[in-house]
């Protein structure tokens, strides 16, 4: 299986309903905009490790960018995880239970984790406001702080969004199977 035919069949593996497919094609979309970040963050690795070895010259700054391209690719990659149910599970414990329990388990898995994502994207809110209002800069390169927040705030909101459908969709499967 190539790659093209990978991204299809992956694809096809979506929610039946409209708002559940919304969904995952946002979550899709900014998995590979992370992906694409992951990528650029390479390649200004291996320049500053080349012009370190032939130039004995790194590329100034060049630890902020990966950090910053790193958090940012991170984060673009929760909503997805979470739609395609790719987080760890500890599974021994339920191993043995019925369907029903199992969703309804799953349910309340999503409900805190939707908590937790919401928590996280409240605070970051306010974390960019601070960068802003204080006009905090990377040491080297003085980029603004708040930018980098702005993609994973977004992430977040989406991994939010993401943690209520399957909590709700979790719930009614955990009503409905016997």
């Amino acid at each position: 299986m190539n790659f093209f035919e990978a991204i299809i069949s992956f694809q096809n593996e979506r929610p039946d309903d409209k708002f559940g497919r919304l969904l995952f094609n946002l979550a899709f979309f900014l998995a590979f905009l992370g992906g694409l970040i992951l990528v650029i963050v390479i390649i200004i690795n291996v320049t500053s490790i080349i012009s370190r070895i032939i130039f004995s010259n790194p590329l100034v700054g060049d630890f902020e960018l990966v950090k910053i391209g790193s958090a940012i690719a991170i984060a673009s990659f929760f909503p997805i995880c979470h739609l395609r149910k790719g987080n760890v599970i500890v599974d021994f414990i339920t191993s043995n239970l019925n369907l029903k329990k199992i969703f309804f388990l799953d349910a309340i898995s999503s409900f805190v984790y939707g908590l937790i994502s919401c928590f996280f994207t409240w605070r970051m809110i306010f974390g960019a406001q601070d960068m802003y209002n204080y006009s905090e800069e990377t040491m080297l390169l003085q980029f603004p702080v708040w930018i980098p927040f702005i993609p994973v705030i977004f992430s977040f909101g989406l991994l939010s969004l993401c943690c209520l459908y399957t909590f709700l969709k979790e719930y009614k499967n955990s009503l409905d199977k016997v």
